[in-house]
């Protein structure tokens, strides 16, 4: 591509902004803007952008963004967005105010995320940040619908959250009035204000204070007990995320939240058909399974005063129609008996892991997968797990198919569906985490030749997965004085070879004479 050619592009824009607005000119715009944004997109852009800001004030450019012609407007917008690229926020802020604001408001979404990216380079210290910037920002998540400009917000108003220093402008008076306003809305609007709120007040437990001394806390609270099923379900996604900081989680603590949802799940009755019920039950268990990976909780002392092993018990036992809560209450035990400290209070309760036995060994098809990755899970609790976790683990696979798991779970595997063999192996190789796994599976001749023999017509996933089952146990420091020597240099070359190792040797067929 020639000097020339962007040179001439450039020279015909100006002279078309001299132009009437025919509609001949507004499309001899369009046409030549595309092609400038393709000279700055090429390998020129140094070249390009000085003398198309030497020709073109960025004033012209903000003007024709408010074209009424939805084609010149984006072409524009994108050759705006190369064009700015190399403008810091310093500059952006002292000569685009004004039109940083008006694009904000702009109807059209490409407009709009223009000017939102150019928050992203805001850097807080030395750079200035207007006040009236803050309840154009937030406005841009107002809408029924999520969009790139209400993602693109969400992004916008989190990083100036975590830069710091013009907080106070995203929380001022006339901030508030908008978040509020929003707040008063439907459901979707509702939450973008909240997914930010929600991280951000998990990185800073400052931040978490403005925002629970300006109200927006109480109103997110309230959600709670909204009635509606979908705002509860997503209220109870965004609490654990929220509880990433420890004066988050310890003012819902003190609000009863947790009691209460669990009082819910110990009182309900399992056996109800409504739908709205079932569906509370789901996003509470849900909610007490993620909050073991919440920063700012200590999940040992958390299920210690919350005691949902219990009610695990009781939704797995289940039968009938509520499978999904059946299901829910599975995947559950497997999310919090992967951390050490709440795998301790489940073996010492022992109701939860009781029932997974129980239904492990009455499971078939889907649920028998469920029962694999959950086992999975607790066994692969922690790559050097705890002498009382282990034993833990091997009391329960002690248990699982009348002692004979091992047995159970290569059948599993040789029916060939994709999820058993993936959940059936894994199983296995968590196994092999522990040294009594080691041994166990050395004890079992057809298993370790099971484990030894590759199958090409299994999916790549489950020979991935055995390929880690047999590296895990080749590993282990317990392999070499548990497995014969044949078998551990078997598992040895196996795990050298890699995971879909085929054996190429040629085959001589020898004739009788």
């Amino acid at each position: 591509m020639s000097d020339k050619e962007y040179v001439a592009t450039i020279k015909k824009i100006c002279e078309l902004l001299q132009s009437d607005p025919t509609p001949g000119v507004i499309q001899g715009l369009c046409d030549s803007f595309a092609n400038l944004s393709m000279h700055l997109k090429s390998g020129l852009f140094l070249e390009v952008f000085e003398t198309t800001i030497s020709n073109i004030p960025f004033a012209a450019l903000f003007s024709l963004l408010a074209a009424p012609d939805n084609k010149l407007v984006v072409s524009v917008a994108d050759a705006t967005e190369q064009l700015l690229k190399p403008v810091a926020w310093s500059m952006v802020h002292q000569t685009f105010e004004e039109y940083i604001i008006q694009g904000l408001a702009h109807p059209h979404p490409t407009v709009k995320c223009l000017v939102l990216s150019q928050f992203l380079k805001f850097a807080g210290k030395a750079d200035t940040f207007s006040a009236q910037y803050g309840p154009h920002i937030w406005r841009c998540l107002e809408g029924k619908n999520d969009t790139d400009a209400t993602k693109l917000a969400k992004r916008v108003l989190l990083h100036i959250f975590s830069v710091g220093s013009v907080t106070d402008h995203l929380l001022d008076k006339a901030s508030l009035e908008v978040v509020n306003t929003i707040l008063a809305g439907g459901e979707s609007q509702r939450f973008r204000v909240y997914d930010v709120v929600t991280i951000a007040a998990g990185r800073s437990e400052d931040i978490f204070e403005l925002f629970r001394q300006k109200g927006i806390i109480d109103i997110f609270v309230k959600e709670g007990d909204s009635g509606d099923i979908l705002a509860v379900m997503s209220w109870h996604e965004l609490l654990p995320i929220f509880c990433a900081s420890t004066a988050a989680f310890n003012h819902f603590d003190s609000l009863g939240i947790f009691s209460k949802s669990l009082q819910q799940l110990e009182s309900s009755d399992a056996e109800t058909t409504s739908a709205t019920d079932s569906l509370t039950r789901v996003s509470i268990l849900k909610l007490f399974s993620r909050m073991v990976d919440a920063p700012g909780v200590k999940p040992a002392e958390f299920f210690a005063k919350y005691d949902i092993a219990p009610v695990l018990g009781k939704f797995m036992s289940l039968e009938g129609s509520e499978g999904e809560l059946k299901s829910t209450a599975i995947s559950c035990l497997g999310m919090i008996g992967n951390n050490t400290a709440v795998l301790e209070y489940l073996a010492a309760e022992r109701t939860a892991l009781d029932a997974l036995v129980e239904t492990y060994g009455r499971s078939i098809g889907q649920l028998r997968v469920e029962c694999l990755q959950t086992i999975a899970c607790i066994f692969g609790h922690a790559p050097e797990p705890t002498s009382t976790s282990s034993q833990a683990c091997y009391e329960l696979y002690s248990q699982l198919a009348q002692g004979r798991f091992l047995v159970s779970v290569t059948q599993e595997i040789m029916k060939g569906f994709e999820e058993s063999c993936v959940a059936g192996f894994a199983a296995i190789q968590k196994m092999a985490m522990h040294a009594w796994g080691v041994r166990e599976i050395a004890s079992y001749k057809t298993v370790v030749n099971f484990l030894l023999t590759r199958d090409s017509s299994r999916v790549k996933a489950a020979q991935q997965w055995q390929f880690s089952t047999v590296q895990t146990i080749a590993e282990s420091k317990d392999a070499k004085s548990a497995f014969a020597p044949d078998d551990y240099s078997r598992l040895t070359r196996y795990a050298k070879e890699g995971p879909y190792y085929v054996n190429t040797t040629p085959q001589v067929a020898l004739e009788s004479s």
